[in-house]
């Protein structure tokens, strides 16, 4: 099936990512999901949202999901920190189950990431990842440089990166993320990547029509078997037909 992508309107994009979701998790009896954070899929949990507390679905089958990555914070409760996300965007869904999210804080932070990759692969793998892309290539936090085999991992974070949180945290911007590798993301039975606004338009070019390769990390997703994407037009303005 490869890559499939549906460009919509910004006022209709969060409904359509919430309707693509559905759709691919429809396909398993009880979907596990990896879940992103940050400001694009912000709209797919938000219709999400509605449509459970309207009655339309329910996750009751779903598993208990998996986060794809989270800052190295000293604090679990920053409220920049993607457990704060999930509380507010997630955990407001009603009637789902918490998400398995990395601990921050833990003592041994290389440890604590193979453990929750380790705890993906026993449940089985995931079997429908969401996806935005940062600025760089990045999906999660396997910046440029990351090996397709990559594992999940302690990783320094990139100054474009950096530079994107740092709205959120300010001058106390986290260096390093725990993240799934691209191995436990791109094993994902079905990919549901999600860009919109039009700051996304040139790497949604690269990652779709341009090389395949390390240096733009979202790329890989070009050999995915199964893969989603989502876009509002001003994200899709540079793809070619």
């Amino acid at each position: 099936m490869g890559v499939r992508i549906t460009v919509v309107s910004p006022e209709t994009f969060g409904l359509a990512a919430c309707r693509e979701l559905l759709l691919l998790a429809g396909r398993f009896e009880a979907p596990l999901l990896g879940l992103a954070t940050g400001n694009t899929p912000k709209p797919l949990y938000e219709a999400l949202a509605e449509r459970v507390r309207l009655g339309e679905v329910s996750l009751a089958r779903f598993q208990p999901p998996f986060a794809i990555d989270e800052y190295v914070v000293s604090d679990a409760d920053h409220p920049c920190a993607n457990r704060a996300f999930f509380a507010h965007y997630w955990s407001a869904i009603p009637a789902t189950c918490p998400a398995q999210q990395f601990d921050p804080t833990a003592v041994d932070l290389p440890t604590e990431a193979t453990n929750v990759g380790s705890a993906v692969e026993e449940a089985g793998g995931l079997d429908v990842v969401i996806l935005g892309i940062g600025v760089n290539g990045h999906l999660a936090f396997n910046e440029p440089g990351t090996e397709r085999a990559q594992r999940a991992m302690l990783t320094t974070l990139t100054a474009q990166t950096r530079a994107s949180a740092s709205a959120c945290f300010g001058a106390a911007t986290p260096t390093h993320g725990l993240t799934l590798g691209l191995a436990e993301i791109l094993a994902a039975r079905r990919v549901l990547l999600l860009a919109n606004g039009a700051g996304k338009a040139e790497i949604v070019v690269r990652a779709l029509q341009g090389p395949v390769g390390s240096d733009c990390p979202a790329s890989f997703l070009q050999e995915h078997p199964d893969c989603s994407v989502v876009l509002d037009a001003a994200a899709a303005a540079r793809l070619s037909p």
